[in-house]
């Protein structure tokens, strides 16, 4: 739990500093994207080091990882900050601490509630971004919770629609949560317009000649 917290407390505190005006706020948005879980090469770097999953070639191998569909809501919280939540399902055999392999694929659902921190405005065509956020998992009857950490693109298509591509490492925090990477690839459109922000009212300060 202490993980959670310290991760909640660096995540308000950026969101701070990012705040500006609301010029390129971004409005409530709803998406849907596909994504790619990837067990294998998490455990493998943590077994036998960064470097030799490298040598193995087995970074980013689509064999090893297992497909997921997700429903996003997104609402912009400053220029440079997004709230995002996600709600995803894939068929995965889920490795958990302690408990003999099931042997057979189940149903896993995740989701997650992260914010991300755009280097840039949402006036640019691609945004990069790092999202940082908070997560639960269902496999069977064990629950979990995590913490995903990324980075990402959005690109612009249009106005109010966008790509978002999204690759994430989410840290387990709960003994039947396990590590794993997270890639994904959507689409969303915003569902509210943006509210201009008002203009200043001026004050008419009278003369003095007219105050005697």
């Amino acid at each position: 739990m202490k993980k959670i917290f310290l991760l909640l407390f660096f995540t308000a505190l950026l969101t701070s500093a990012f705040a500006q005006e609301n010029s390129y706020k971004k409005g409530h948005a709803f998406g849907l994207s596909f994504f790619l879980n990837d067990f294998k090469t998490a455990s493998d770097i943590r077994s036998m080091g960064i470097v030799s999953v490298f040598k193995e070639h087995n970074f980013f191998k689509t064999s090893r990882m297992n497909p997921g569909i997700a429903i996003n809501y997104i609402s912009g919280l400053s220029n440079y900050a997004d709230f995002i939540a996600t709600l995803g399902g894939s068929s995965v055999d889920y490795p958990i601490q302690n408990v003999a392999p099931f042997a057979k694929k189940n149903l896993l659902l995740e989701t997650t509630a992260s914010v991300n921190l755009k280097l840039l405005t949402d006036e640019y065509w691609v945004v990069p971004f790092i999202d940082l956020g908070v997560g639960t998992s269902k496999y069977k009857k064990y629950f979990a919770a995590f913490m995903p950490v990324g980075v990402g693109l959005q690109v612009n298509i249009q106005d109010a629609v966008y790509v978002l591509i999204n690759s994430q490492y989410r840290i387990a925090v709960t003994e039947n949560a396990s590590y794993h990477f997270y890639h994904s690839i959507g689409v969303a459109t915003n569902i509210s317009k943006v509210k201009a922000a008002a203009a200043p009212v001026a004050v008419e300060i009278p003369a003095a000649s007219q105050m005697q």
